[in-house]
């Protein structure tokens, strides 16, 4: 399995089509699930994939994946893509109030619930707090990196991180009491 990857990794820096086909079939699923996690429309985060797509081929020479795992460079493009777009749309990221909030969500309630329903639950946050989220939740980076790629504080993102979780549980648990009211 690894040696087919290297060969297909190897046309692709040839620029033959067909190894380029066969690695935008691989890649396509998996970046579009990135991408969606922080973009809620399906199109818009379609858009931000291709985006994704463009710069992995216009950098596939710098990949090693010797001493970087190939996905994990890929999904660290995608995050960038998704992140620039945030940039560019000036979203407020700034707390003024930095009360703390002392909900947690629970991770047994994602054991429950199916991806189409996190997704909705988790588009239904403020952009910041979507972002901020993902980026802690589901993709692993501390505070400390957040805050320097979202140029804010890093009592701002623990912010709006525990903001987001109180979001989520309330959303979570409004859902689970309508479910048992029927």
């Amino acid at each position: 399995m690894q040696s087919d990857f290297i060969i297909l990794l190897k046309g692709c820096r040839a620029y033959e089509r067909k190894a380029q086909r066969q690695m935008v079939d691989l890649l396509a699923p998996f970046l579009l699930s990135v991408c969606r996690r922080y973009e809620g429309v399906h199109a818009a985060a379609q858009d931000l994939m291709q985006e994704a797509l463009i710069l992995i081929f216009n950098h596939i020479e710098d990949c090693q994946p010797e001493e970087k795992p190939f996905m994990g460079w890929c999904k660290r493009i995608a995050v960038n893509v998704c992140l620039e777009k945030f940039r560019k749309k000036k979203i407020p990221l700034e707390c003024i109030d930095h009360q703390v909030i002392n909900n947690s969500l629970a991770p047994e309630i994602f054991n429950q619930l199916g991806v189409e329903e996190i997704l909705r639950s988790l588009n239904r946050l403020p952009e910041n707090q979507r972002l901020v989220f993902n980026l802690f939740v589901i993709d692993g980076y501390s505070h400390a990196e957040i805050s320097e790629m979202l140029h804010i504080k890093e009592s701002n993102a623990r912010t709006l991180l525990t903001r987001a979780r109180a979001s989520l549980q309330n959303n979570l648990n409004a859902k689970e009491i309508l479910s048992h009211e029927y």
